[in-house]
């Protein structure tokens, strides 16, 4: 099984988006089925979940999500490809604020959003549940998660499908996008403000650089020769239109999955 760890702002809609088109009714979005939790920045998911999920849908070959962590240990249900993508602590922490900021109906002030530890070295936590970097870092070695990075997607996408998952359709269109990035911007513009973010996300730093450093390097060798003119290719494509694996795995959610989580919520 395929396994998504949806780190936010890191294009995963992007990236959910290629899933849906490639495995259709195969694959899930991990919606949590506990109420939301506004004090967990990643809702639980555990194997008891996942069995709960595989119950009611056992064609399941991929799932992803804000809810899957590494520490889900779903390899304790089934064999697991892990995958994920990170993104320049800086940037991806001003976007989250601004994202919080343009969504939420009563968000916190940016003070209050440094003041507030869920946000804290989010990026970190998809890896350790005790928000350790070292941690992080050795359990990404044990599981041999794949890391791509925001900032060479396409790149990476070719590097996923290479080296973890080659029946990627890896065409798409771009989701999730802000259509208004001044908050952000203006937050990174301002030195304070840069200085304070990157003391909420201290830890994110060492693991973005192990990624950058060693990680990455790595799974460009691997893949061998023609990256490059595999890369201008997928560029070059014309991106696709909407497909029936995406109508057929956003119907198969809302018709038969929500039901049943909106029923286990209100018990």
């Amino acid at each position: 099984m395929l396994a998504f760890i949806h780190v936010a702002k890191t294009g995963g809609r992007t990236i959910e988006l290629i899933l849906r088109n490639t495995y259709g009714v195969r694959y899930a979005h991990a919606e949590p089925w506990q109420p939301p939790d506004p004090d967990r920045v990643i809702p639980k998911y555990d194997p008891a979940d996942l069995r709960r999920l595989l119950r009611i849908w056992p064609p399941i070959a991929a799932i992803g999500g804000h809810a899957v962590a590494l520490w889900s240990d779903f390899d304790r249900e089934r064999p697991v490809r892990w995958f994920a993508f990170l993104r320049d602590p800086l940037k991806r922490a001003a976007s989250h604020y601004q994202f919080h900021a343009a969504t939420e109906k009563q968000p916190r002030s940016f003070e209050e959003w440094l003041a507030w530890d869920v946000p804290r070295d989010h990026q970190v936590r998809a890896f350790s549940r005790r928000v350790d970097v070292e941690e992080a870092i050795a359990a990404i070695a044990e599981k041999r998660v794949f890391i791509g990075l925001l900032e060479r997607f396409d790149e990476s996408l070719l590097l996923l499908r290479k080296l973890v998952a080659p029946e990627l359709r890896l065409g798409y269109r771009r989701q999730n996008t802000a259509t208004d990035n001044s908050l952000a911007k203006e937050l990174l513009a301002d030195a304070g403000n840069r200085e304070r973010l990157a003391e909420l996300h201290r830890q994110e730093f060492r693991l973005y650089d192990h990624v950058v450093s060693e990680i990455y390097p790595r799974q460009v060798a691997a893949y061998g020769p023609g990256l490059a003119a595999d890369l201008a290719a997928l560029r070059a494509a014309p991106p696709p239109g909407p497909t029936f694996n995406d109508r057929a795995n956003r119907a198969l959610r809302r018709l038969w999955i929500d039901p049943w989580v909106h029923r286990l919520r209100r018990r």
